[in-house]
């Protein structure tokens, strides 16, 4: 298929910038890697995930998937190992996944494939940990489809509406970061996400966040205040309180102009370190929490 132009020009700028960020970067000691999972069971690239763990106790850890950024169009988990690895290190048994990308795939083949990814990890994951506790993180796009996850597991009458394999299964919290939330105002978006989707199909997808009920999870809400899109948290904020959600907003970057869009992911960045240790922290507190009412 014909690829737009300032599609390609974003996929390698976006590439060599990451490039640059993770540079001289090493995988950390102690951390059991099981790689390539097919979750999809089609042996596509873009259906392969992996698991990372502490060796030790790992296999007592809660579970966090993490879905990665990129504009709906770029991206995959080699570029969010270091990352995933770094969450693993503060507690978790990350699962790292591929998703199939726009417009060689178009909607709603992302959050199809998020559903399916999160229907594989809780099918498999005591292969990989006996604690029943998993989040769910995402930045950028990755925190818009984390979001409509959400909605969709926990709104039946939305979830009716969609046309492919949606899933019902909420997590215990989220972690979303640096993302877009309401759809309907961002056009661009639409066009490279939405191009070949039914009418009715893309209506949902604009109108995702009006379909968000009391039954989201649990979340950390997080921004830049050196990101363009930072506005864009605002939407969600207010969805928050409407439902009656508990959440904890936060914005990082004062006076360091570098730690912008995503900045967490730079493991380099006192701010993103910062940033990562508080999301973990959040999940951790969610975890006792919730094993105290169970």
């Amino acid at each position: 298929m014909n690829i737009p132009k300032e599609i390609q020009e974003s996929r390698i700028a976006w590439a060599a910038s990451d490039a640059k960020r993770d540079s001289g970067l090493q995988e950390p000691q102690g951390i059991e890697k099981f790689c390539d999972l097919d979750y999809a069971g089609d042996g596509i690239t873009e259906h392969l995930l992996d698991v990372y763990r502490p060796v030790q106790n790992g296999e007592n850890l809660p579970v966090l998937i993490s879905i990665h950024g990129g504009g709906w169009f770029y991206g995959d988990k080699e570029l969010y190992r270091f990352y995933c690895m770094h969450m693993a290190e503060l507690g978790f048994v990350v699962v790292n996944c591929n998703y199939r990308l726009a417009p060689e795939h178009p909607y709603p083949a992302a959050i199809a494939d998020v559903c399916q990814v999160i229907r594989w990890t809780l099918a498999h994951r005591k292969q990989y940990t006996s604690n029943p506790h998993w989040f769910l993180v995402g930045d950028s796009a990755g925190a818009q489809l984390v979001s409509q996850y959400c909605i969709l597991a926990g709104n039946a009458a939305y979830r009716e509406q969609l046309d492919f394999a949606a899933y019902d299964q909420l997590p215990d919290g989220t972690a979303l970061n640096c993302g877009i939330y309401d759809m309907s105002l961002e056009n661009i978006h639409k066009n490279i996400y939405t191009q070949e989707a039914a009418p009715e199909q893309q209506k949902l997808f604009e109108q995702v966040l009006t379909y968000m009920n009391s039954s989201f999870p649990p979340s950390y809400l997080m921004a830049s205040v050196n990101d363009g899109l930072r506005p864009h948290t605002t939407p969600m904020r207010q969805r928050l309180e409407a439902c009656g959600i508990p959440f904890t907003f936060a914005e990082y970057g004062e006076g360091v102009p570098s730690d912008s869009h995503v900045f967490h992911l730079n493991l380099y960045s006192e701010n993103g370190k910062v940033c990562n240790q508080a999301e973990a922290d959040f999940f951790h507190r969610l975890e006792q929490q919730e094993t105290r009412h169970a």
